[in-house]
């Protein structure tokens, strides 16, 4: 305690800090005399001068809200609280805490080995205690001027109080005046330096007496207290929130836990019914597919029996039973291909699935998801092969339409070229914003890659791969696919700058067309060779995986070619002619080999057997379809752009074949 000083109880309270409630730590001084820890200060300082009060040049104290400058703007944040000035009657006070917090011993009687002779003094400036023997006989022989506090009781320490006078933080010396112009103590050093133009100083205990004599000790007195009485009244009601709020919460939890009781009981019902439809819908399932099943057995048993029956009877020249099993052999051949021409009608894969709502907002009969069944259309076995697949069955459905245009397009879209990817994502090439863009096939944008040249055709190397042709500076790009996002890998250019429109890939190479008819291969090093010349523009080709041929879309006159077949060893085949399709620009081949073509100048879409002798339109204008460009096929389900088409360029259309 220091000598003269507040009673333990005010000590005790001056050492803590307001912020953090733990006993001081590098006290720092605020002008308004709030001493908190350096550390607690910076972290106050660094958070009031944030954000939208970054630029400030002063903060309100924790304690009072009076605001005080910023010693240096300049510094750094998290320093500013350094250039306060330390507090150090606050940390004296620490100090002697420390020393009267448990008994105290002479120190140099302890070195001689006088172990518990108590100290009745503190030399403050060297942190000894002395018993007054010692301090008789060494300290004050050699440090007469030290700052000595008799610890043994309040009234002994009170006839020091002269000594432990506080000193000014900046000379270190005794503060004697204050300056009434600005409210501050200070040493003489101060008053010579800071204030000698200043019309009030006096002595600091002439103005104590003076506001002694007048009323304004007791009017701050009386402030104070009605200051803390509304404090008090404040925290109190704060308490009584918390408590409300408490009581509040536990309401809540209880309302929380009873809802989820009813949710529980709810979800039970719905997983109930929703497992029984899951059920009911696979046995109705497994019992058609069991009916057709056993169909075929019975007919394939006697096909069998009678072609066993059959051989044995001509051997053995059994006239009437040979010809009795030729007529049955008949019928069971025309019966087998009636139930091949019917089962091929709903010839599908089917898959019971358990969806779940997304998004899911309230807890009703979809809370616990529904089963949907998804059918897919197959191909037959490859003993079947020789059977026609039904061209003329199919039905078109269209199930999405999505918009491509990004914010960045100062055009609309011309979209060119798209590729179906097999993990649910498509990639297209926007011709007149020289972009190639990545969506998923519900529409969602994924990433965008500007290439700055006119962008035509695509085609996949492998499922992380794609080329584009270009056709102004000639050449291909090679575009890395990975992770939703696209990225430029490597060039390979044609000679002479040629004009690429068409472009696929086979066998390590790329196949590529020109306006002027040319197809060539090209190898990764750029080496070209011519596979043939067609007469008209070559606008787009397309690999069959079926025999690897090339398919080639040509822009002839009436008559002409439309789609052709192209085989790396030259040869080629017409295999639509102009007429249900003029213009062809994009098409795809799907697993079973059949093409999808686009008929820009005919405004169709139609699908036609690899060889072109079954030929169907899919889509015409009378169902919107408006001037097909581009098209991509993947299982059931294909894609088409359009071009000057004003109200469907910049969107994609998706349909469904079933």
């Amino acid at each position: 305690m220091a000598e003269g000083g507040p009673s333990p109880e005010l000590d005790e309270h001056l050492l803590k800090c307001p912020i953090c409630l733990e006993r001081l730590r590098q006290p720092k001084s605020l002008p308004c005399l709030h001493s908190f820890c350096q550390e607690c200060l910076g972290t106050y300082i660094t958070k009031e001068l944030s954000g939208k009060m970054a630029s400030a040049t002063s903060f309100p104290c924790p304690v009072c809200r009076r605001m005080t400058q910023i010693v240096n703007q300049t510094e750094a944040k998290d320093k500013r609280a350094e250039l306060f000035p330390v507090n150090a009657i606050i940390q004296d006070l620490i100090k002697l805490k420390e020393h009267s917090s448990e008994p105290l011993y002479c120190k140099p009687c302890q070195t001689r080995g006088n172990l518990t002779n108590l100290a009745r003094f503190w030399c403050k400036i060297m942190n000894l205690n002395l018993c007054e023997t010692c301090k008789v006989q060494h300290h004050d022989v050699l440090h007469n001027e030290c700052d000595i506090l008799d610890i043994t009781g309040y009234e002994s320490r009170k006839t020091k109080q002269e000594k432990s006078v506080p000193k000014c933080d900046q000379h270190d010396v005794k503060l004697i005046w204050y300056c009434e112009d600005h409210k501050r103590l200070g040493c003489n050093i101060c008053m010579i330096k800071d204030h000698r133009r200043c019309d009030e100083v006096t002595k600091a205990m002439e103005y104590l007496q003076k506001l002694k004599a007048g009323s304004q000790l007791e009017e701050m007195e009386m402030a104070l207290k009605k200051g803390a009485q509304a404090m008090t009244s404040l925290v109190k009601d704060f308490d009584e929130q918390i408590k409300t709020m408490v009581q509040n919460q536990e309401i809540a939890l209880q309302s929380i836990k009873d809802l989820r009781q009813s949710v529980d009981e709810q979800l039970n019902k719905l997983q109930k019914d929703v497992t029984d439809k899951l059920i009911t819908l696979f046995k109705e399932e497994k019992g058609n597919m069991e009916v057709s099943s056993r169909q075929c057995e019975r007919l394939m048993n006697s096909m069998v029996n009678t072609m066993k029956s059959s051989v044995t009877a001509a051997v053995e020249n059994d006239t009437i039973n040979a010809i009795m099993l030729y007529q049955r052999g008949q019928a069971e051949v025309e019966s087998c291909k009636a139930l091949v021409t019917e089962i091929s009608k709903s010839f599908t894969s089917v898959s019971i699935k358990h969806q779940i709502v997304p998004r899911l907002v309230t807890l009703g009969d979809d809370a616990m998801g529904k089963i949907v069944i998804e059918r897919q259309r197959r191909s037959f076995p490859g003993d079947l092969e020789y059977l026609p697949v039904p061209l003329s069955e199919l039905r078109v459905k269209e199930i999405g339409k999505f918009n491509v245009k990004t914010p960045s397009d100062k055009d609309d879209c011309f979209i060119c070229a798209v590729l179906y990817l097999p993990n649910d994502q498509m990639v297209l090439s926007d011709f007149d914003n020289k972009k190639l863009k990545l969506f998923t096939d519900k529409g969602q944008y994924l990433d965008e890659l500007t290439v700055n040249d006119d962008i035509w055709d695509l085609c996949l190397v492998n499922i992380n791969t794609v080329t584009v042709a270009f056709n102004c500076r000639g050449g291909v790009r090679v575009v890395r696919v990975e992770d939703s996002k696209l990225s430029l890998s490597s060039e390979i250019n044609m000679p002479n700058d040629t004009y690429c429109y068409g472009i696929t890939h086979t066998d390590g190479r790329f196949i590529m067309s020109t306006l002027a008819g040319d197809v060539y291969s090209v190898t990764q090093d750029g080496a070209t060779e011519l596979l043939h010349k067609y007469n008209g523009d070559c606008m787009s080709l397309t690999q069959d995986p079926v025999n690897g041929d090339t398919l080639v879309s040509i822009d002839g006159d009436t008559g002409g070619v439309a789609v052709s077949r192209l085989s790396l060893d030259k040869r080629h085949t017409d295999v639509m002619k102009v007429g249900v399709v003029s213009g062809a620009r994009g098409k795809d081949v799907d697993r079973e080999g059949n093409i999808y073509v686009c008929g820009f100048y005919s405004n169709n879409v139609v699908v036609m057997s690899g060889d072109g002798t079954h030929v169907r339109e899919l889509l015409t204008s009378s169902e919107g379809n408006c001037i097909p460009w581009a098209i991509a096929v993947r299982g059931d389900t294909f894609v088409v752009t359009s071009r000057n088409c004003r109200d469907q360029d910049n969107y994609i259309r998706v349909f469904q074949l079933y």
